[in-house]
């Protein structure tokens, strides 16, 4: 990625684009590739939510009763699993790359195209976040809260980002803390089972 003043290039083997963060524009040059398009998008949304105190998080993302919860971990955590369980009055915003936004009093996670093994695009809907849950697999279900350090660490951890501008890095550093500071960050571990979602309210 380049980025300049007025614009921000990027180019990999499958496309070259450029977007445009004052008037919001770009381009996107392609090959016959499903997959170029979505790679576009969520760089460019990293760099656009860097700027606003946001960022896209690895991690699923739903809402329940008004409140959206955020599942974050690593490949095979369990991010799909526990999007499957979810009972009928969760609304799914996603199963991979979750849109966090900052705003006045808190954050807001909002549905998102970018899908993972459940390939089913989230709703366009957004609630205020009211936690993150790290996941973990066990045999029990458990919810620990986490110290600012280690949330912080574990956030920065899942955040997807791609450009190397220190400017945006101090950005999302900074992001990443306050966070931390505002949303309740907590280990849920849990084994596939429906139940899990009875701590989740």
């Amino acid at each position: 990625m380049k980025h300049q003043r007025d614009r921000w290039s990027f180019r990999r083997g499958d496309f070259l684009a450029e977007w445009q963060p004052a008037s919001k524009r770009g381009w996107i040059r392609q090959s016959a590739n499903p997959y170029s398009i979505d790679a576009v998008l969520r760089i460019v949304h990293t760099l656009v939510l860097a700027k606003q105190g946001g960022f896209l998080l690895h991690s699923a993302s739903a809402i329940r009763n008004g409140k959206a919860f955020l599942f974050a971990g690593v490949s095979e955590a369990g991010k799909t699993t526990i999007s499957r369980l979810a009972p009928a009055d969760v609304t799914l915003l996603t199963d991979e790359i979750s849109y966090v936004r900052k705003c006045d009093d808190g954050y807001v996670a909002f549905g998102t195209p970018f899908t993972g093994e459940l390939a089913k695009l989230g709703e366009n809907v957004s609630a205020p976040i009211s936690a993150l849950y790290l996941l973990a697999k066990g045999r029990e279900y458990r919810i620990d809260p986490l110290p600012a350090g280690e949330a912080a660490r574990s956030l920065l951890a899942n955040l997807l980002f791609f450009a190397e501008d220190e400017e945006l890095v101090q950005a999302t550093f900074h992001a990443a803390f306050e966070f931390v500071s505002r949303v309740p960050v907590s280990r849920l571990t849990f084994f596939p089972d429906a139940r899990v979602w009875e701590l989740i309210r």
